[in-house]
């Protein structure tokens, strides 16, 4: 029983790999042909899904599921 719940949490956590490209700029600075300062920039655009919803929450509020819900809550509670 245990393991079943454990699955369920795990399933329905939902991890999204955002696609993150950082680009990297060296700058160095010389006086009388020595180098005197190194700067070094990293620039990274980040994005975020801004309608990224969890499943399991997707799948009990969505009219579309809502037989599998009732299905799933009869099943539960027979075996109860």
């Amino acid at each position: 029983m245990i393991r079943k719940i454990v699955f369920l949490i795990l399933f329905t956590t939902s991890v999204f790999a955002n696609e993150d490209h950082c680009t990297y700029r060296t700058e160095q600075v010389k006086e009388n042909g020595k180098i005197v300062k190194v700067i070094e920039y990293k620039t990274c655009t980040e994005t975020e899904n801004l309608n990224k919803q969890n499943f399991f929450v997707k799948w009990l509020t969505t009219e579309e599921y809502q037989n599998s819900v009732i299905m799933v809550f009869i099943g539960i509670l027979e075996n109860i």
